[in-house]
């Protein structure tokens, strides 16, 4: 064991320890290295007697004495395996010391250090749990008396130099980092033609590995610590609020924890929220201390960062919520951020918008400095667009066109790139391609001057049917060449609610449905028209028309239709109708028989909005509140998953495998077979 007294009373330099005819008969460059070497080797006894001091006079006493109640648990909680590093650096420091006393001029020392760096592993796993060890220390010492006097006592001991023990528990993790500084001034003034020109250099990158895996695994048990701890001491307002944010996932993690204020000129901390930005959500909180230590209640519905959006207030600019759709960061909600210091405390706020109809109103708190304002917002947008997967980009096509008084209703794609747009004033076509106009806003001009226009439809090489003001209109497809001046359409059914290819639905006194399904036809001046009811000849050459062919008469209002390979699905308030286009039958499309449907059947608040046939026998049944899967007997599909909406929405497309579901406040995307959200 070395003896502490005699360590420190021994001088520190090479020179003053060797023969003066050595010193003199050596030269200038070298003796520079013999004192580096000499540094190497008095640090690490140095270092080597830090720990056992901290051996005998903080593990023993603390293991033998009456001073904690589980102190074994107490000692490995704080210490750890410190002990470990005691034995392996006892061995490298007697290897040096044998080293440099072999002879008065130490050769080399590289063969040494790389023999017994290998064994410094467990400085990486003390450093990782160092965090660890300090909070219990100082936990016990706020909760203990008889170990607060314990420390005060031997902290004021000489053989602790007046060190405290948290700086003799970080002495490992030191030590480890500046070996390689001790190396890099012996290596300096190394001969080209010593072996330690070759072997340092190995042994500083096994060094520097070692320091890389301290700082990785530090930050992964620092994050999983906090995690554990904010589990155990975070509590909900009531069962029926709590949610499992699953904070034990091993690849969870803590981004930002703070404090708000929920007053902007407050100096009270009972308005103070303490706020947790995790990977996944943003967790408001009302901190108290009990025990010391920090307890929390939730204060407000945890929000996933999908479906939060953020508006701030800066000196120069106030920003405006856009519709809070995350697909692309160009059209999330505006931030700005000045670097100026903010004249009003107001300007130091941000505004927390949780989406979805399990959101909460707006919440807005403020920060105590523009720096830290700054921080979390790059936080929480940092962390979204990590989240962002990028299955669908956003590109604007149409910007600053149409305005409040003249609303868009409804758009569709044609083949050719160019865009039709229905609109409150009539119905409008884009001059050029997507393609043309990926950079720049599109041109627009309008070719139906007609009002209240809700919904188009074009059938190719036939005609462009519009839905304006409950009128359906059908108009030649020379209407779309910018060159063929405004021809007039010819009205195709009145009090119309909607349409679908050529099925028309109206309402009259007779039904709350009427579903009139309209039979293309040719036209020909010098013949009479020719019936042809094929959903085929819509796209043949020549000029086609529509008249009523059958009228499907229903006792509830219908929301939509979508048309099958052979069938006709109507959704309505409460239910979904198959209708057998040859003989016009209707019956329901869900088994009620199914007891795994019994979450939709037995709701009479949630109503069908449309449906997908997504693969053979396989159904996607979308619903205001979920989405599920459904075989071609109207029976829900074990092996799926049901898709819960965080919004509620009013229509759907399916890009498959994804569903995008649209509301007002945000785009919902969903992977069909993994529900996985992404928005």
């Amino acid at each position: 064991m070395h003896n502490r007294k005699q360590g420190e009373e021994s001088t520190k330099l090479w020179s003053q320890n060797v023969p003066e005819n050595v010193v003199e008969a050596t030269l200038p460059e070298e003796r520079k290295r013999q004192e580096c070497i000499y540094e190497l080797i008095y640090t690490e006894q140095d270092f080597v007697r830090d720990l056992e001091y901290v051996y005998n006079f903080w593990e023993c006493p603390l293991r033998t004495k009456d001073i904690i109640e589980y102190n074994e648990e107490f000692v490995h909680d704080v210490f750890f395996n410190i002990s470990e590093i005691r034995h392996v650096n006892t061995e490298l420091s007697l290897a040096l010391d044998a080293r440099q006393a072999e002879k008065y001029l130490v050769s080399s020392i590289g063969d040494v250090m790389l023999e017994h760096v290998c064994n410094f592993e467990p400085f990486v796993r003390y450093g990782a749990h160092q965090v660890i060890g300090k909070f219990h220390f100082e936990l016990e010492k706020k909760r203990n008396p008889l170990f607060a006097q314990f420390v005060q006592e031997t902290e004021r001991k000489p053989e602790s130099r007046r060190l405290e023990l948290n700086g003799y528990l970080t002495k490992p993790t030191t030590r480890l980092g500046r070996y390689n500084l001790l190396l890099r001034e012996i290596l300096k003034r190394t001969p080209d033609d010593n072996p330690d020109k070759e072997i340092i250099p190995q042994i500083m990158e096994i060094i520097t590995r070692y320091l890389t895996q301290v700082n990785i695994e530090a930050g992964k048990c620092e994050n999983s610590f906090n995690l554990e701890e904010i589990r155990k001491r975070l509590h909900f307002r009531s069962p029926a609020d709590s949610i499992d944010l699953k904070l034990d996932k091993p690849d969870r993690q803590l981004l930002m924890k703070g404090r708000m204020r929920r007053k902007a000129n407050s100096i009270f901390e009972s308005t103070d929220l303490q706020v947790f930005l995790f990977d996944h959500y943003l967790l408001f909180t009302k901190m108290k201390y009990e025990d010391h230590l920090e307890w929390y209640r939730v204060f407000r519905k945890p929000i996933p960062l999908q479906l939060l959006s953020i508006q701030v207030a800066s000196s120069t600019t106030n920003t405006r919520q856009n519709r809070a759709s995350y697909i692309l960061p160009s059209i999330s909600t505006t931030t700005t951020v000045s670097d100026q210091q903010p004249s009003k405390i107001n300007n130091l706020s941000i505004t927390f918008t949780h989406h979805g109809r399990k959101g909460s109103p707006p919440l807005t708190l403020y920060t105590t400095a523009t720096s830290i304002q700054q921080i979390w917002v790059k936080k929480i947008l940092d962390q979204k667009q990590l989240l962002n997967k990028n299955i669908f980009s956003i590109l604007p096509l149409i910007q600053n066109h149409f305005l409040t008084t003249n609303r868009v209703n409804n758009t569709m794609m044609m083949e050719d790139g160019r865009i039709l747009v229905a609109a409150d004033q009539g119905v409008y076509i884009t001059t050029t391609t997507i393609a043309a106009e990926k950079k720049n806003n599109a041109a627009m001009t309008r070719i139906i001057r007609i009002e209240k226009v809700s919904q188009i439809e074009l059938m190719p090489e036939s005609q462009l049917l519009v839905l304006a003001d409950k009128t359906l209109w059908t108009f030649p497809l020379e209407i779309l060449s910018q060159s063929v001046s405004q021809q007039r359409g010819r009205s195709v059914s009145q009090n119309t609610t909607f349409f679908h290819v050529v099925c028309v639905v109206k309402t009259n006194t007779l039904s709350p449905t009427t579903i009139r399904v309209l039979e293309p036809v040719i036209m020909d001046e010098n013949k009479k028209a020719k019936s042809m009811f094929s959903l085929k000849r819509l796209v043949r050459g020549g000029p086609i028309g529509l008249k009523p062919y059958k009228d499907l008469y229903l006792p509830s209002e219908a929301l939509s239709i979508n048309l099958l390979k052979s069938k006709m699905c109507i959704s309505s308030p409460k239910e979904i109708g198959v209708v057998d286009m040859k003989n016009l039958g209707v019956q329901a499309l869900l088994d009620p028989e199914d007891e795994k449907l019994d979450f939709v059947i037995n709701r009479q608040d949630v109503h069908p909005v449309t449906i997908y046939r997504i693969q053979f026998a396989k159904y996607l049944v979308c619903y205001n509140e979920f989405a599920f899967l459904v075989d071609q007997r109207g029976r829900f599909i074990r092996s799926s998953t049901r898709i819960d909406w965080e919004g509620t929405p009013d229509s759907f497309a399916l890009s498959y495998p994804y569903l995008l579901a649209f509301e007002p406040d945000f785009i919902e995307i969903r992977n069909v077979h993994t529900v996985s959200l992404y928005v």
